[in-house]
């Protein structure tokens, strides 16, 4: 019992998702956004706690199913500072009804708590309910705006690719218990036979659905344009980060790719996420379908890092990581405000975008330049990072085709900036951004720019949380 003290921050943040739940069903309609702010408050407090004990040894240590430790804890920061911003976005959605606000709010919770639990599963069974009690919320929320038909589509479409990756991780999951007669992740060792790879490649394709990468993406443009616009922000980003730190503790530490013969097979995936991504958002025509491909381009670079199967490459992927939650959130915080505004998600509504509200076609910009790896913006930082790592491992052919993607993301990210500074307006009217959209612009821009500037504190923490995994 000892050992639960381990996941107490999880553990409280479910219990006040619940409590959330519970008091919205009785609670007036009416009252639903006090629940919400609630909800906030809660991802904000425990955002803090995780922060804080960082640098707490007595917050480390190993349970039955699951080890707290420093890379655990980044990946859970990350995890909570996104859900935090997504949270305060969504409270300017014009779109989210009052009376579900409370739901909505404890469902973000619900969702955020697996992703938690899941970067310190160390046994294959925790893995697999931490991320169904993701998927399960990320279902509902995908398809909240229940009288869009498009959000009715992306939600089903989301739920029938997740209940296709479920059944292939159980079938992987056992096995690997055939192979190694346990679920336990701390089976290192075991011979690399023939079903013990096959059981780690189905684990691998299960953690490529919430991850996005190819081929398990072909429900991310969907789910994302149909989704209520936060819920496309925290999807795009949590999901994803803390899924990497699954893989980068199953197939980095315990099972390292080099020793099951999987490292040319990662780097196929990785190559074919960003190629997939890239060429694919360089035809869309709304920007909520347009970043859905480039998040999934994204994932392809942070594979590399894990394909790397080195240390520069954990550093890699977990800098990135960070960066990302900046990048991403302030993207989608700005097409939030320019939808809302118009009424349309189209690349035409951001034509003349710097007449009618300069900052936020400049905080577009700088995140968008980001997403491209133009220095000396954040993103620069942590793709260098991830290439070098490539590049070290003897994999220089994967560091040249993720620098060709980056140079091909350019001109769809840039399609974007066009129209922004370059295309006449139809309506000259000032865009109405409300203040939470503003913090989370604001946050997410200092982001970008200081840790771009000056990445060495964000280095020297991730060096050190990224030497804390065994």
């Amino acid at each position: 019992m000892n050992n639960l003290r381990l996941l107490m921050p999880e553990t409280v943040l479910a219990t006040l998702a619940l409590v959330v739940a519970f008091v919205d069903l009785v609670l007036p309609a009416r009252k639903s956004r006090v629940l919400y702010h609630l909800g906030w408050l809660s991802a904000a407090g425990v955002l803090g706690w995780v922060a804080l004990t960082m640098g707490d040894s007595s917050a480390h240590g190993t349970g039955t199913l699951w080890a707290a430790d420093p890379f655990s804890q980044f990946f859970k920061m990350t995890t909570l500072l996104t859900c935090a911003l997504c949270l305060l976005l969504g409270l300017d959605y014009a779109e989210l009804p009052d009376s579900g606000a409370g739901t909505f709010s404890a469902l973000m919770l619900l969702s955020t708590a697996g992703l938690m639990y899941l970067v310190s599963a160390t046994d294959l069974l925790l893995v697999f309910v931490a991320l169904e009690l993701v998927s399960i919320s990320s279902f509902i929320l995908a398809g909240f705006e229940r009288r869009n038909p498009k959000s009715n589509e992306g939600s089903m479409k989301y739920f029938l690719f997740g209940a296709f990756s479920s059944a292939i991780m159980v079938f992987g999951i056992s096995l690997y218990y055939g192979a190694t007669g346990t679920t336990k992740l701390a089976a290192a060792g075991a011979v690399p036979g023939p079903m013990l790879i096959l059981a780690l490649v189905l684990i691998l394709l299960g953690f490529g659905f919430k991850a996005s990468l190819a081929p398990m993406h072909f429900w991310v443009p969907d789910a994302y344009e149909g989704a209520p616009t936060p819920v496309t922000t925290f999807l795009s980003v949590a999901p994803k980060l803390a899924t990497f730190a699954a893989i980068a503790r199953v197939f980095g530490a315990i099972f390292p790719l080099q020793t099951y013969d999987l490292t040319l097979l990662v780097s196929i995936i990785a190559a074919l996420t960003m190629t997939a991504g890239n060429f694919t958002a360089m035809f869309q025509t709304d920007v909520k379908r347009l970043l859905a491909y480039s998040s999934i381009a994204q994932a392809g670079y942070l594979l590399i890092g894990l394909a790397a199967g080195s240390p520069l490459g954990r550093e890699g992927v977990m800098l990135y990581s960070f960066v990302y939650v900046a990048m991403n959130v302030g993207a989608f915080a700005v097409v939030q405000a320019v939808g809302s505004a118009k009424g349309s998600y189209d690349l035409s509504a951001f034509d003349g975008l710097y007449k009618r509200r300069l900052g936020l076609a400049l905080a577009l910009m700088f995140c968008l330049l980001s997403l491209a790896g133009i220095p000396p913006l954040a993103g620069f930082i942590g793709k260098m990072v991830i290439f070098s790592s490539a590049v070290q491992a003897g994999q220089w052919w994967l560091a040249v085709v993720g620098v060709l993607n980056s140079c091909v993301s350019v001109y769809y990210y840039f399609a974007i900036a066009h129209r922004m500074f370059f295309k006449e307006p139809s309506d000259d009217s000032a865009i109405p951004v409300g203040a939470y959209v503003c913090g989370g612009v604001a946050v997410a821009v200092v982001g970008v720019l200081l840790f771009g500037v000056h990445p060495e504190p964000l280095l020297a923490g991730v060096r050190a949380s990224a030497k804390m995994l065994p």
